[in-house]
């Protein structure tokens, strides 16, 4: 008889700290093909542009910092600095294998207890240089806590370049409630929160993710991480960043099933 058990994606020493940390670092987890052919693929994009004529870029740096532009208009000099590349998901074969893959989306299965479903996807060229943030301010999980981050690391992580760090077990923290009564930022004033955050992980020292080009950074949607400071701006820090929630949370015919256990939202690109 045709054996059709599939081990475990995580061991139980994984999950633990999962649930005690609130993410996880797999090493080597994409091969060097897949690394260069999302490399490639993100390369193509920047050089022809007009042929993603519905992709989407935030400027971080610079001139235009603060900007969201169609790709096609964003001049090359944005480029050369951080910038954030939208949703290639949704247009790229490439990048939906890679974050659809069978062996990513086991593991989020096993971390989101059910499929997982692509809600956004973002290209990182340089380090993002981003505050230390909860993603829920800007995009709340339909489901409580079910959301789970990954990063594809497409460069070395260094001091130089900006690497990414998080705050381990500050998701267990009470997460802060803006006036509306939620916690999604919705446009608020982030000082309060930004108030919140100090006070309350004050005690909490940072882990810097040093990663080299195949690694994987996974963290839990109600966990505190941002960008370190870039020291050399000429180094860039390429990464594959996909935010996933929980499949059977969006209603059925928001939903597009794309490989046995993986799903994307149906929607349009940002704008």
């Amino acid at each position: 008889m045709l054996n059709l058990f599939k081990p475990k994606a995580l061991d139980r020493a994984q999950k633990r700290f999962w649930d005690d940390n609130g993410y996880l670092i797999l090493p080597g987890f994409f091969d060097a093909e897949t690394v260069a052919a999302v490399n490639a693929e993100v390369a193509n994009v920047v050089t022809d542009r007009t042929a993603y004529p519905k992709v989407t870029a935030d400027i971080i740096a610079g001139d235009l910092a603060g900007r969201r532009m169609k790709i096609a208009d964003v001049p090359d000099r944005a480029f050369s600095g951080p910038i954030k590349i939208n949703d290639l998901f949704m247009d790229s074969e490439v990048v939906t294998a890679c974050t659809l893959s069978d062996r990513i989306t086991r593991v989020l299965k096993e971390l989101l207890d059910g499929d997982p479903l692509i809600c956004n996807s973002l290209n990182f060229i340089y380090g993002s240089g981003q505050p230390a943030h909860y993603d829920s301010w800007f995009m709340p999980p339909i489901a409580k806590d079910r959301m789970a981050v990954v990063s594809i690391c497409l460069d070395q992580y260094t001091d130089e370049n900006g690497p990414l760090f998080v705050y381990p077990g500050s998701h267990k923290i009470a997460p802060y409630v803006f006036p509306h009564g939620g916690i999604a930022a919705l446009g608020s004033d982030l000082g309060p929160a930004n108030a919140y955050v100090a006070d309350t992980t004050r005690e909490i020292e940072p882990v810097y993710f040093y990663g080299r080009p195949g690694d994987v950074l996974i963290w839990h949607s109600q966990l505190l991480h941002g960008g370190a400071a870039i020291k050399d701006p000429t180094r860039t820090r390429r990464s594959l960043v996909t935010h996933y929630w929980r499949a059977r949370d969006v209603p059925q015919d928001q939903r597009v099933k794309m490989t046995a256990g993986g799903y994307i939202l149906k929607r349009d690109h940002h704008v």
